[in-house]
């Protein structure tokens, strides 16, 4: 058999600062013959070339790298004079600034900032009063806290800001005069990174900013940006055959964060069995501050039945758990929060009903953000799939698509009067109480309640970083 390796030289890994080996970049590649064949798949980093192997007669191959946006990059290598051949990628061109790299391989293939020119019809100016708001969930409530990036960046196609959160969720709110108002979740625990940019879709439903996140995990991170994207075939290469989702499940106390991400591969895979059920049991009992960590357990009992059930660990108990620790990091928690709440439906009480509500609205309300946690609303603890634009203590309704408008019959039209008179009610009342910043905090029936905003407070605008001269 002939040795083809293949390494990766991204320069976003040296912008990381972690001597961390599951913090480095890693990427499926396979190889391919002149036919299209695969003869071998899995996974490079910059500090681990992959190392694959194709028959002796084997003359010309190529060699794809895949991306979690979808995009692929593929090299020709001539095996005709040697057994043993060398192959390298790099980001040296896929981003205009060196400090956007790291977030090129998850947005649209096509996106500006993998372009050496900038659309002219394309700016971060643009969107200079869009506002950002950062949100935590502390003592059963989601509560205001203030902006305070570590680090700016800017340039006109991107704003990135480096943030360093405690052990609790977090959510960041966006929104402006004509930006969705919308919620990110942030993983907590140490330094998060935060790039926006203009979106790159031509589709008319697509948010207008497009938001990424890193906690500089970025083999786990990767992971659950193909799952995200139901690439199970670059997932598989990436886990090396599980074992990878395994070691990050068995390093829970070093990495919490991370070790959600391997339940989640598990799970998704059905390859739950394949650990000890106290691996999920230490993760949700030790880990409370990660909401993710009660949902994995919770759906590791419901599908190994009931003789894995317990009076302190019940699919029940953590079920309630779950929303009492905030909405999950990723967006892979909200799926098996959903299956979790139908499996348990029929069986449930008035209050699990109450939690359950609280899903199907946070499933209605789901946007798009990779592999992170993101919905529509106003106030954290009320996904909307009502969409929301304008400044903070000025909230309407956004425009309904053109291109979506379908043709009503009068009692249709009858209808819509109805629902705009109890949207203008509901309006009116969460405008006043946005104003008035009432001491108490707000109580929505079967939802959680959040600290109020106090009059004065001011937004973090994206217009106030700076953009360097150099940029």
């Amino acid at each position: 058999m002939k040795r083809l390796r293949v390494g990766l030289f991204y320069r976003s890994s040296d912008l990381i600062g972690s001597n961390d080996p599951d913090a480095n970049v890693t990427l499926p590649v396979k190889v391919l013959d002149a036919d299209g064949t695969v003869l071998d798949e899995e996974s490079a980093s910059s500090s681990q070339p992959a190392e694959m192997y194709v028959p002796d007669d084997t003359v010309t191959v190529y060699v794809r790298l895949t991306w979690p946006s979808g995009r692929t990059e593929t090299k020709r290598a001539d095996l005709s004079d040697t057994n043993d051949a060398w192959l390298a990628f790099s980001d040296a061109a896929i981003a205009r600034n060196e400090w956007a790299a790291w977030a090129v391989p998850k947005l649209n293939p096509q996106t500006p900032l993998s372009r050496p020119e900038a659309p002219a019809d394309l700016g971060m100016d643009e969107f200079n009063n869009v506002w950002l708001r950062l949100w935590r969930f502390q003592g059963g409530v989601w509560q205001r806290e203030k902006l305070h990036p570590n680090d700016e960046r800017r340039s006109n196609l991107a704003t990135q800001m480096d943030l360093e959160l405690g052990k609790s969720p977090w959510l960041l709110q966006v929104g402006g005069s004509n930006v969705t108002w919308r919620f990110v979740a942030l993983p907590g625990g140490g330094r998060a990174r935060v790039l926006i940019t203009p979106r790159d879709s031509k589709d008319p439903r697509a948010d207008k900013l497009k938001v990424v996140v890193t906690s500089f995990r970025e083999r786990a991170e990767t992971l659950l940006e193909f799952l995200s994207r139901d690439d199970m075939r670059s997932v598989k290469a990436l886990t090396e055959s599980a074992s990878f989702a395994k070691h990050l499940l068995s390093e829970k106390f070093e990495d919490p964060v991370a070790a959600v991400a391997g339940a989640y591969y598990l799970l998704r895979f059905n390859r739950w069995d394949s650990v000890p059920l106290r691996w999920f049991e230490n993760l949700s009992a030790n880990f409370n501050w990660i909401p993710d960590t009660a949902i994995v357990h919770c759906a590791r009992l419901l599908r190994s039945g009931s003789e894995t059930h317990s009076k302190r660990f019940s699919p029940d108990a953590l079920f309630k758990q779950v929303l009492s620790r905030g909405w999950p990091v990723y967006a892979e928690g909200i799926s098996l929060l959903q299956e979790a709440a139908s499996l348990l439906k029929p069986y449930s009480n008035a209050e699990q009903h109450s939690f359950i509500g609280q899903i199907e609205a946070l499933g209605a309300a789901r946007a798009w953000a990779g592999a992170a946690t993101s919905f529509y609303g106003r106030v954290p603890h009320t996904p909307e799939a009502l969409q929301w634009v304008g400044k903070p203590r000025a909230p309407r309704r956004h425009k309904i698509i053109p291109q979506l408008i379908k043709s009503r019959s009068v009692d249709q039209a009858g209808l819509s009067l109805v629902e705009n008179i109890r949207v203008s009610r509901s309006f009116s009342t969460d405008s006043q109480t946005l104003i008035d910043g009432l001491s108490q905090p707000y109580h929505a029936e079967d939802f959680r309640p959040f600290k109020r905003i106090v009059r004065d407070d001011e937004e973090f605008l994206i217009g106030n970083i700076a953009r360097p001269n150099s940029f």
